[in-house]
């Protein structure tokens, strides 16, 4: 399914859980945050949450430094 994902073409080749693409993209799960069509997904809802066709995902990922 075409997906966008952080602004940028993205195939994902899974059946549509959050999960799976964040497995698809190695994000660290407890790092990321999503939103997808501008709505926060709570993390408690990622297994359920289906993506679609055309759907625009932001995932945001928090980094170490200092």
């Amino acid at each position: 399914m075409n997906l966008a994902v952080n602004g940028s073409p993205h195939i994902h080749q899974g059946r549509g859980t959050v999960v799976e693409l964040l497995e698809e993209l190695k994000a660290v799960p407890a790092m990321t945050a999503i939103m997808i069509n501008g709505e926060v997904v709570r993390r408690s809802r990622w297994e359920a949450v289906r993506l679609a066709e055309g759907d625009e995902v932001e995932l945001i990922v928090a980094a170490a430094g200092g």
